[in-house]
């Protein structure tokens, strides 16, 4: 029986770990992976939007107090304190909300189809729209170390290695 061709890669042995699975994956599922992982954010995003329209009165600033407290900031003071105004003012008028978690779910939504589909455009708003997060997770991850802050941080540091864009590699010798 006769082998199939298959294209010459190095020995795994050569080969960093992370080569390794990035030449296994081809670009296109690297872009379906993404797409999956935005379905699923907007899904959940829309989910909590439903449920803050049901929400009690007060739901938003108790927990931007929580938010707060967790964050060791002093909720009478400059941001934090303008934080829970705006909370109070979400607790007033949950369709607010609801419509700015519906406006972000539509942006994850195009985002998905756009990496579906491999539009260029979405490859560069996901890159920005997950990278605009490191900063913050690596910051909360220090002061308040947990297994959810290193998992929310692995999947947009993940997110960021699939978006990225590979440089075509040329040979080592090139023909005249």
């Amino acid at each position: 029986m006769k082998k199939p061709h298959l294209p010459h890669l190095p020995p795994i042995k050569d080969i960093h770990p992370i080569q390794a699975l990035d030449a296994r994956l081809s670009q296109r599922r690297k872009l379906r992976i993404v797409a999956v992982i935005d379905l699923v954010k907007a899904v959940t995003i829309l989910a909590a939007g439903f449920g803050i329209l049901k929400a009690h009165s007060t739901v938003l600033e108790n927990g931007g107090r929580t938010l707060l407290r967790l964050l060791e900031l002093d909720p009478t003071r400059g941001a934090a304190h303008a934080f829970l105004e705006l909370m109070h003012g979400f607790d007033q008028n949950h369709g607010v909300l609801a419509s700015v978690a519906g406006a972000y779910a539509a942006l994850r939504l195009a985002e998905a189809y756009g990496l579906w589909f491999e539009r260029n455009w979405a490859r560069w708003l996901g890159l920005v729209s997950a990278g605009i997060y490191v900063p913050f997770e690596i910051v909360y991850l220090v002061k308040h170390p947990s297994a959810a802050s290193v998992g929310v941080l692995a999947v947009n540091l993940a997110v960021l290695w699939l978006l990225w864009p590979r440089k075509k590699t040329l040979p080592l010798e090139t023909p005249l």
